[in-house]
């Protein structure tokens, strides 16, 4: 480790800071390389490199990471190329490439930076989106661009919490002040836990204030980042990993500790007493503690690293769309970058459309379609589907028109397999009168023709079934067998005596 303890003799490292004076001016680091990357492919993390440094033409080892965004078993970074100078090691647990001399003999500056530009990322993921981002540094403490921080783990089984709250604020890295880490973010989580050698301490407590926890170390000493126990949560805009069913206080533990992989998510955080399990072959004794490098007032301003990203376009948002009946539909969607293309299947098969909108064929059935984010071409990636719903049109199955005597309202209906109903005066436009299965006119005095419409989700009917409601005059009860309904009605009541008290009925007054 480019690193000293203030407690021991002072180490003149190459490039190394000893915090009372500098030895040697540490190299400048120069990368550039902001790409967009295709599956499944290679791409080189470098546009360009280059290495500054005054008094210097060598260095012991320079240290390529991914840095953000890595997924073990997924992403390699590794040197291709003739380099016989430089010897490559790949670390997948740190996702971390190393590149060093031949044996203990250190490598030119020409040779890195040569090697450096023949470096490459591949993942055997498909369907990962988003950025990662590459580091470059002289040191070998984890570098993570988003917080400009550097990280190391320290293996020291058996430290207690306090014990590593003190020597780490007695190691430096090229000047910058050490402490025990204080882990704000997702990102920083995963470099500094998820991605390191082993577990150990970190610098948050609550033995402060018992369920307040905070951080007691580093810029952000103070800083409160968790209220209450295993159903606490964190302070608006604060952040914890804590393990499941952490921080629990079984035993008095005030102090976060990074979880043992073995017992709960990488990179995630259990409490534990002061001096964790003295037991040495438990899983939770104290194996090292994780120091953090950069924040602190008084740093030194460094370029010993540099940063690269690559890109990978995703579809980040879609419009399905309807048609009622049979036909064409349009549907959109938009990436992140590049162009929309658009698939048949969710795999393999060729582009059918390029564009942000696209007009499908007559369909007769719902049809899903899947789009694409590609830039330069790649048609490799997560694809998205986008559905075009055929949607049915109803069609009403019976209607019931009604026969009013003389004059007075009648009730009409319709009935239809689903959907609903909407009653109108006319067949095209006019008023809406009501909706449902059934209709009750307004007083009639003369026959007056309704329009019943079917709607389905939207979908109506274009064409309106009429339903008349009858108005019929009665003229009086006789046997004429082409009497109207109404007649028959008469002639019927008319008939009709309660027996013992000589009523008789008669369709209306008039009939007397």
């Amino acid at each position: 480790m480019l690193r000293k303890a203030a407690c021991l003799a002072v180490l003149f490292l190459l490039y190394s800071y000893t915090g009372q004076a500098q030895t040697n001016t540490p190299p400048a680091l120069d990368a550039a390389g902001d790409q967009f990357y295709c599956p499944l492919s290679q791409i080189n993390v470098v546009t360009s490199f280059d290495i500054v440094d005054p008094d210097d033409t060598q260095i012991e080892a320079l240290y390529i990471q991914v840095s953000q965004g890595y997924i073990f078993g997924q992403d390699v970074l590794s040197l291709t190329g003739s380099h016989p100078n430089i010897s490559a090691i790949w670390n997948s647990l740190e996702g971390k490439l190393t590149l060093s001399g031949i044996g203990s003999a250190q490598v030119a500056y020409t040779d890195l930076i040569a090697a450096v530009q023949d470096v490459v990322f591949t993942s055997n993921s498909t369907t990962f989106t988003g950025e990662k981002f590459f580091s470059f540094t002289v040191g070998d403490a984890n570098y993570l661009p988003a917080t400009d921080h550097y990280y190391e783990y320290v293996s020291m089984p058996g430290v207690t919490w306090t014990a590593a709250r003190d020597l780490a604020a007695t190691y430096t890295y090229f000047g910058l002040q050490g402490y025990l880490a204080t882990i704000t973010s997702a990102e920083e989580a995963q470099l500094s836990g998820e991605q390191a050698s082993g577990t150990g301490w970190i610098g948050g407590s609550d033995a402060q204030t018992e369920g307040v926890w905070r951080w007691m170390t580093g810029p952000e000493a103070g800083t409160v980042f968790w209220n209450g126990g295993i159903n606490g949560a964190p302070p608006a805009g604060g952040y914890a990993n804590w393990n499941v069913a952490e921080p629990n206080n079984l035993g008095d533990e005030d102090y976060a500790h990074v979880t043992d992989p073995s017992i709960g998510t990488p990179g995630s955080w259990n409490d534990l007493p002061n001096t964790g399990d003295p037991n040495p072959s438990s899983l939770y004794h104290p194996k090292g503690f994780i120091v953090e490098y950069g924040g602190t007032p008084g740093d030194p301003v460094l370029d010993i690293s540099a940063s690269t990203r690559i890109t990978i376009p995703e579809i980040i948002d879609t419009l399905p769309a309807s048609n009622c009946g049979p036909g064409s539909v349009t549907l959109e969607a938009a990436a992140s970058a590049g162009d929309v293309v658009w698939f048949e299947t969710p795999t393999g098969g060729s582009p059918i459309f390029t564009g942000n909108s696209f007009t499908t064929p007559s369909l007769n059935a719902s049809t899903t379609y899947y789009t694409l984010a590609s830039v330069n071409g790649c048609l490799v990636g997560e694809r998205i589907p986008v559905t075009a719903s055929i949607q049915p049109i109803p069609a009403i199955s019976t209607v019931s028109p009604a026969i009013i005597c003389e004059e007075g309202v009648g009730t009409l209906s319709a009935a239809l397999p689903q959907g609903s109903l909407n009653w109108y005066d006319a067949p095209t436009g006019g008023t809406l009168l009501g909706t449902g299965a059934t209709f009750t006119t307004p007083f009639l005095t003369a026959t007056t023709t309704y329009y019943v419409e079917a709607e389905l989700d939207g979908c109506i009917n274009p064409v309106r079934e009429a339903v008349a409601a009858t108005v019929e005059r009665v003229l009086a009860p006789t046997g004429n067998a082409m009497q109207t309904f109404c007649d028959q009605e008469a002639a019927r009541i008319a008939d009709l005596t309660v027996s013992g008290n000589g009523i008789r009925w008669y369709p209306s007054a008039a009939n007397g």
